[in-house]
């Protein structure tokens, strides 16, 4: 086999793990193909070099490194135990890295150093629902066509393109005269990105009244 081609599939087979998860859970918007197979190299190249250093630690030998030295041919079955143990690493190490986005742990130390005041990429959106700050766990969505709104806890969120979509849990609605009219214990949302009204009543002394 191609040395070459030998390395790709080597290097994509975790990182394509890696990769999916990313975009299912931590990326936001789902990224374009050719954005989707830069992650995937990168997050394979990542996850052979930690467990190159798990190996180093160990005092073991690193089979690719050998290999490396005879290109004329390339046995994966020598690398058995590397691409075994990569797979694993790759859902690993794909799990810290969704605890970094959710918690920011970049962004916090750039700010934290001084060197930027941004927040990335992200938009408000996932940057605000995506937040372990307590104001934006309840919320207050307006529902300005039919005079309703939603008062509840937000469960889940979830975003394309042109739509945003939440499940809020514990609801109690409102009319547009503010009288209750029910309290379900799940209600689903899902309206045009550029026509939401969503409020964040939550204050230090838990006030979070309909007026």
């Amino acid at each position: 086999m191609d040395f070459a081609l030998a390395q790709l599939a080597l290097v994509f087979t975790p990182g394509i793990i890696w990769a999916n998860i990313d975009a299912k859970y931590g990326a936001g918007l789902k990224p374009s193909n050719t954005i989707l197979v830069i992650r995937a190299f990168l997050f394979g190249m990542a996850t052979y070099s930690v467990l190159y250093l798990i190996y180093s630690l160990c005092g073991k030998n690193f089979g690719y490194l050998e290999l490396a030295q005879d290109v004329e041919e390339v046995n994966f079955f020598e690398l058995k135990d590397e691409i075994t143990w990569s797979i694993p690493l790759s859902f690993c190490l794909s799990v810290m890295w969704l605890w970094a986005v959710r918690f920011r742990w970049l962004m916090r130390l750039l700010h934290k150093i001084g060197a930027t005041s941004r927040y990335g990429d992200e938009d408000v959106w996932s940057f605000t629902l995506n937040s372990d700050q307590a104001h934006v766990e309840y919320i207050h969505f307006r529902d300005l066509e039919n005079g309703y709104i939603f008062a509840g806890w937000v469960n889940t969120y979830s975003e394309s393109e042109d739509h945003r979509e939440l499940l809020l849990r514990d609801v109690i609605v409102y009319d547009e005269e503010g009288d209750e009219i029910s309290r379900p214990p799940h209600l689903y949302i899902s309206r045009p990105k550029n026509n939401i009204w969503m409020e964040f009543p939550y204050t230090k002394e838990g006030a979070a009244n309909v007026e």
